[in-house]
């Protein structure tokens, strides 16, 4: 029991991790797209491929609570 909340709690904070640089990440690309004049098709392309991270995030997070869950009600 132990080890698996150990790796639900690493799970946890590497959700929490890839989350926060996806933030940083989008805020830089909106940055560096409105100082550099990049077109939309490539704004859009980048913006797609941090929606893809958060999606993953939304869909690991789900998986860690139902794993929670599961734990909980025995």
């Amino acid at each position: 029991m132990a080890q698996s909340d150990d790796k639900l709690m690493r799970d946890g904070r590497r959700l929490a991790l890839v989350s926060v640089v996806g933030a940083f990440a989008f805020i830089g690309i909106e940055a560096a797209g409105a100082y550099f004049n990049w077109p939309n098709q490539t704004m859009g392309l980048l913006e797609l491929g941090i929606a893809a991270m958060f999606l993953w995030v939304f869909i690991q997070a789900f998986r860690l609570w139902r794993v929670r869950q599961s734990e909980k009600d025995g």
